[in-house]
């Protein structure tokens, strides 16, 4: 290598080492005024308690308590069949003791928002086989699949749908993909809930 760019190489070195020793020291910010910022957070406001508020959360809190559990009428893996059994039989009871329903009153209010879909690919006693079918149908991935649970001469039947759909042509193409890769006639029906 040249001598002449030994000697430019080690004067770069030798600058370089001053700079990153002195300017440190040069520039340690002590010119700097820096300005102290403080914030000032009130006490908390002192609210006076409301008796009637406190009489009201305790009156509804009761209503709430009084309420009768719901039955659900959905299955999956984490709900066990003893469990249902038993949030159906009050119930059965309680719609023993009802007296029977009149007709509909035409005036009621009509729902809102139109109909929905379903097609209902089976319908089964046994909840081991509805599940199966159930996660058949959903490693096709051609619509939701779910269990819904019904009473049938008071015995528990479990309904294997798709859906729900939007209008019966979506649910035709459903019912076509599944009779074609799973040879499944299903049926189409109107999801009422």
């Amino acid at each position: 290598m040249d001598q002449n760019i030994k000697n430019r190489l080690v004067g770069v070195i030798v600058i370089f080492a001053l700079a990153v020793i002195f300017l440190p020291m040069l520039l340690d910010g002590s010119g700097l005024r820096r300005d102290q910022h403080q914030v000032v957070i009130p006490p908390q406001p002192l609210v006076k308690a409301n008796p009637e508020f406190e009489r009201k959360i305790v009156e509804l809190q009761a209503k709430v308590d009084a309420l009768p559990d719901l039955e659900s009428r959905f299955i999956d893996e984490k709900s066990s069949a003893a469990k249902i059994e038993r949030a159906q039989e009050p119930a059965a009871e309680s719609k023993a003791e009802s007296p029977p329903k009149s007709e509909p009153d035409p005036a009621a209010p009509v729902k809102k928002g139109g109909d929905s879909w379903v097609l209902q690919v089976g319908s089964y006693q046994d909840r081991g086989k509805a599940l199966a079918q159930r996660d058949k149908l959903r490693k096709s991935k051609i619509a939701a699949v779910f269990i819904e649970q019904f009473k049938n001469n008071d015995k528990s039947s479990y309904r294997v749908r798709l859906g729900p759909f939007l209008n019966r042509d979506q649910t035709r193409v459903a019912q076509n993909k599944i009779k074609a890769k799973h040879d499944i006639d299903g049926i189409i029906m109107k999801y009422e809930r």
